[in-house]
């Protein structure tokens, strides 16, 4: 039976910790000349280029030039997260898990997986990792640049497992919490895929009977001594106003859409979008996806052996709304003057309180990390359920609301017509 590790390995992990998300710094290529005038050239890891220079002369090197590498030249930062797919990451991150957890080191590990991976764009991505990792940079900086701020959450795993001595363990914590992602994406497109089917078809259908059937009859509505009924004018009116703006509306509606694809570009969408996402009618299941994210990556980094205030910290680079991360941020505060995460959890505006509670219980037995993943789980959980009870009840209601609808028209329109043709026929 393995006992509790001892304070000095503790304190030396924490340490390791620090060092590893504090000193990384980035790397700096350099020519220099030693002590016997011979031109060197090589790699130097700094905080910036006066560090470089520093580091240099502590090493007995006169410097000749420094300049950032490649990999951390500002045109190169940030690629390579925008066309990724989600399913070839998670791929990668746990082939790159298992061979490490085979005794493969990280440079072998990661050429095996570029060879194997059939994205280009994500062995290109393996190759720059690779070369940054070389170059001396900490694995969780290299991963979240390269990958992008959507996978942020696997960049902090690979930090918290890094530094624990256990790389593996973070990466394959990161590759499920990453299929889980996929997974409940998937489903919640496939509860809401239905609805959507159902809505468009039967906008489809309403112009196609204004634009189509309805002109067919409107001669008849037309000739000399017609009375057509309330329900024909009007269904004649939408037609003729369907069919002699047709154009115009479609500009509105394409420019509705640009002005909704520049407030997206700027920003102000989204944030309105947020807003009504974490505060709207649907709050509760919404909340529960959010937060219950965020305690599955807490859960994860402090799994890995991560102190609180940095898995705090990492934690809140997974929470992609921008409103739920403010209301997080004062808890980091909180727990470094002496609350409790449980109690500072709880004191969050909509957060939800079975996760709090469930913290204070992991709290008390000391598996807290355990429990919050736990507890993130069963809230996403949760809000899937209820987003696919929505979804079945959603389905049937549309076909009945809109079903109905077109029959009203077809009724209206064929009442119409027999009622002018009674009238020509007298």
């Amino acid at each position: 039976m393995v006992g509790p590790r001892p304070s000095w390995a503790r304190r030396r992990s924490r340490k390791s910790w620090r060092r590893s998300m504090s000193e990384a710094g980035a790397s700096f290529g350099y020519v220099a000349l030693d002590e016997g005038g011979r031109r060197r050239r090589g790699v130097v890891v700094a905080r910036d280029e006066a560090g470089a220079f520093a580091a240099l002369k502590g090493q007995g090197l006169m410097p000749v030039s420094v300049r950032p590498t490649r990999a951390n030249s500002p045109e190169s930062r940030g690629r390579g997260g925008g066309a990724l797919n989600p399913r070839d990451v998670a791929r990668l991150i746990s082939d790159l898990a298992a061979l490490l957890r085979a005794g493969a080191d990280i440079r072998s590990a990661l050429t095996i997986v570029a060879t194997r991976n059939p994205s280009r764009a994500l062995q290109e991505i393996v190759k720059s990792v690779s070369r940054d990792v070389s170059g001396g940079e900490a694995m969780d900086r290299v991963l979240e640049r390269r990958l992008g701020p959507s996978y942020a959450f696997v960049a902090a795993l690979a930090a918290a497992g890094e530094a624990s001595g256990d790389l593996a363990g973070g990466l394959e914590r990161g590759a499920e919490m990453l299929q889980a992602r996929i997974a409940l994406r998937d489903q919640l497109v496939s509860t809401l895929s239905y609805p959507t089917f159902v809505a468009v078809t039967a906008v489809v259908a309403f112009v196609v009977i204004l634009t189509m059937v309805v002109p067919s009859v409107a001669p008849l509505a037309e000739a000399p001594g017609a009375e057509p009924s309330f329900a024909m004018r009007s269904l004649l009116g939408a037609s003729a106003f369907l069919r002699g703006n047709g154009l115009w509306l479609l500009l509105i509606a394409g420019g509705g859409a640009a002005a909704a694809a520049f407030a997206g570009w700027t920003g102000l969408l989204s944030r309105l979008l947020d807003r009504a996402f974490i505060d709207g009618p649907w709050r509760r299941t919404s909340r529960a996806l959010v937060y219950g994210g965020f305690a599955i990556a807490l859960g994860g980094i402090l799994s890995a052996g991560a102190p609180m205030g940095e898995a705090l910290r990492l934690s809140l680079r997974a929470v992609r709304s921008d409103v739920a991360r403010r209301r997080l941020e004062p808890i980091s505060k909180a727990v470094r003057q002496g609350e409790t995460l449980s109690n500072a959890l709880g004191r969050t505006q909509g957060f939800p309180q079975p996760i709090a509670g469930l913290a204070f219980i992991g709290e008390e037995t000391g598996a807290l990390g355990p429990m919050l993943a736990r507890a993130g789980r069963l809230e996403e959980e949760a809000a899937m359920k209820r987003i696919e009870a929505a979804g079945r009840m959603l389905g049937p209601l549309l076909i009945v609301v809109l079903g109905g609808l077109i029959g009203l028209m077809m009724a209206a329109l064929l009442t119409g017509v027999s009622g002018l043709g009674d009238a020509a026929l007298n």
